[in-house]
């Protein structure tokens, strides 16, 4: 991309060699390398880029809209300069366009194969530092070092083989063997015994929370503000947080710790608790009182509720809060059921609660209150001219205080509202033999190994 994350896990330029910003913030002047190429030899130009954002936007698929979101116009005056125009300031497009989604493409391969564009090594051309060499479909892909690209010589790992598998307990077994010196994957009831074998904990960057199913297909009863206030303060997070045992933070805001302003001051303490998580037994007591006024005294005539999720251990946590609400608000007609096609029931309103988590794709509070603006995919189904008039200011806002201000004032909205609870904010991890190497990156999901050097 124009930027990319570097050896520090911070984003900086990348396939731009420079950046001018004009005073008002509005537009953005790139010029690129003069060393950039494609895998094929060919040069990178600023015309890849903005094909490339057409192209994102043509698909209507996920991201389509990370960039028309913010920018008004985006053009090429010649071949080594890309000019952005905002709606708004916007000081995390760095980070939108260090985002994969907004990389360049070469219109010509995406012509010429058309839906099978990329589904193959040489269905595409590659301007990072690696190129597919093989791709076994479900098996493995080979990825190789371009000898034409700029920081090459800088780059020690030449070949990265990744095996496709999709059972965490093989690719577990793999690592311990030394058959894998990385992997994404770890069951959850074994990281307390890797944490010191090659377990690494990182900033998680998400939050993990029940869903309120608050649209059209909703049960009416989760439509009342009290019955999911009561939900929500019944919910005994230190006994979640313990049947995971996995490094968690009990959840008081809808975005995690690790956001620092000027002052030092992190964003989840800038804003008020959504509930005060130390005072169990009374907002137990809150909760019983609000449930009642609700119309559901201990329960009585609670109607029945089904509660989704898409995996074991997930499960066993919805059936840890089911019983919070059974012991104490006598609700005993809430059921757990883990669906294969939990994403599609989701999308389609198809439940009354369910596991939600989000993963931030990109280090700003921007990219975890947008999943709660007015959209037709909005979690929960929920609206609020309020909150989307906070966004609207948050994002628009040109000094720090500014949009802290208005991000303080989108978590609050959704304290009262509660379209989600949030239970905790979960550590990321993953296996990696750093007793061998040294220098892997990562930031929001993403892994970057170009930084790696063996010891």
């Amino acid at each position: 991309g124009l930027y990319k994350l570097d050896a520090n896990s911070e984003i900086s330029l990348g396939q731009a060699a420079s950046v001018d910003v004009s005073d008002d913030k509005l537009t953005w002047t790139f010029t690129l390398r003069d060393d950039i190429t494609w895998s094929d030899g060919q040069p990178v130009t600023a015309q890849d880029f903005i094909y490339g954002f057409d192209n994102l936007a043509a698909q209507g698929g996920d991201y389509c809209t990370i960039l028309s979101d913010v920018a008004e116009s985006y053009e090429a005056p010649d071949d080594k300069t890309v000019v952005i125009k905002l709606k708004q300031p916007c000081a995390y497009l760095p980070s939108i366009l260090a985002f994969p989604s907004t990389y360049p493409a070469r219109q010509d391969y995406v012509e010429q194969y058309g839906d099978a564009y990329a589904t193959d090594p040489d269905k595409s051309v590659y301007n990072g530092p690696y190129e597919m060499e093989s791709w076994a479909h479900e098996s493995e892909v080979v990825m190789k070092l371009r000898d034409d690209y700029y920081d090459a010589d800088n780059i020690q790992v030449g070949t990265i083989n990744w095996e496709l598998i999709t059972e965490e307990s093989s690719a577990l077994a793999s690592f311990e063997s030394g058959d894998y010196v990385y992997s994404d994957m770890c069951p959850d009831e074994e990281k307390p015994r890797m944490e010191g074998n090659g377990l690494v904990y990182t900033e998680g960057d998400n939050n993990y929370c029940v869903m309120f199913n608050l649209g059209e297909n909703g049960n009416d009863v989760l439509k009342d503000e009290n019955v999911r206030k009561a939900l929500s303060l019944t919910i005994d997070r230190d006994r979640i947080m313990a049947i995971r045992g996995l490094n968690d933070e009990i959840g008081v805001t809808l975005v995690c710790r690790g956001y620092v302003n000027a002052d030092g001051t992190d964003f989840v303490d800038y804003c008020d608790p959504w509930e005060d998580t130390s005072a169990y037994e009374e907002n137990c007591e809150t909760a019983k009182q609000l449930l009642a006024d609700a119309g559901y005294a201990d329960g009585q005539g609670f109607p029945a509720l089904k509660y989704i999720v898409n995996n074991d251990s997930r499960k066993e946590i919805a059936e840890a809060i089911v019983n919070d609400w059974k012991e104490v608000l006598g609700i005993d007609s809430i059921t757990v059921e883990k669906v294969e096609n939990f994403s599609a029931a989701r999308r389609a309103g198809e439940y009354d609660l369910a596991y939600y988590g989000w993963d931030m794709d990109y280090k700003d509070l921007s990219n975890m209150y947008s999943t709660f603006i007015n959209t037709e995919s909005a979690n929960s189904f929920y609206h609020s001219d309020d909150y989307d008039a906070a966004y609207a200011k948050a994002v628009s806002a040109d000094t720090e205080e500014g949009q802290w201000e208005a991000y303080k004032e989108c978590d609050a909205i959704l304290a009262k509202d509660l379209p989600v609870s949030v239970i905790l904010h979960s550590m990321n991890t993953y296996l990696f033999t750093d007793t061998n190497y040294e220098g892997l990156v990562y930031s929001c999901g993403n892994y970057v190994f170009t930084y790696l050097k063996a010891l």
